[in-house]
């Protein structure tokens, strides 16, 4: 994943806002709006940019569930959303099977009888606790989004409201042609069928792919 730093990110914060520093308390807001932001729009698509595989093996529990073949989840760390579930790493090998599963209470649970002594799990990556001072990693596909919503915050604050929501309407708009991106980005990946009408009498149809 491409990534921007939190030093660019505030220098591009203060050209919009028109200031040449922040005080204290101005900064402390920017970097609570930016987390409150990126936790917001990390989960509001399948973003290409941050998902993950993880390989988890897979266990009985008994507690705090009872499962002959599970595996935890840990949000904090391994992942913040399961996607899909495979026999094998699908970025990697070509024979990977995708598998049927449940998450319940933190865990994984395939059924009973599988034979699966490990998973590979698509999901997405867990977002920093802080995106403040010294950090590098502010996901640069969000970051034109990421600064009109945190001036619109900012101009909340500061009772500028008309142009607040000014600022909230374009960060919605530059969030949403990135979904759409997302969108036509995974339709290249599907796998399209034509059909075509049987040269014989009835209404039989040949598909091909």
């Amino acid at each position: 994943m491409r990534t921007i730093s939190y030093s660019d990110f505030k220098s591009r914060f203060q050209s919009a806002i028109g200031l040449d520093a922040l005080l204290s308390q101005e900064e402390t807001s920017l970097k609570n709006s930016l987390n409150d932001r990126i936790r917001g729009a990390w989960t509001r698509a399948k973003w290409p940019d941050v998902q993950t595989v993880v390989e988890k093996s897979v266990a009985a529990v008994t507690s705090p569930i009872v499962a002959d073949k599970a595996v935890q989840i840990d949000n904090a760390s391994d992942l913040l959303d399961v996607y899909q579930v495979y026999t094998k790493n699908p970025l990697t090998d070509r024979t990977a099977i995708l598998l049927e599963y449940q998450l319940i209470n933190g865990y994984l649970i395939l059924p009973a009888n599988s034979t699966q002594t490990s998973v590979f799990v698509v999901g997405n990556q867990v977002p920093a606790n802080d995106y403040g001072t010294g950090t590098t990693d502010l996901p640069q596909f969000l970051e034109r989004y990421l600064l009109l919503a945190c001036v619109a915050d900012f101009y909340k604050s500061d009772g500028q409201l008309e142009k607040s929501v000014q600022q909230e309407q374009m960060a919605e708009e530059t969030l949403a042609l990135e979904l759409d991106r997302v969108e036509r980005l995974n339709a290249m990946n599907k796998i399209t069928f034509n059909t075509y009408p049987s040269y014989s009498f009835g209404v039989n149809i040949l598909t091909t792919s």
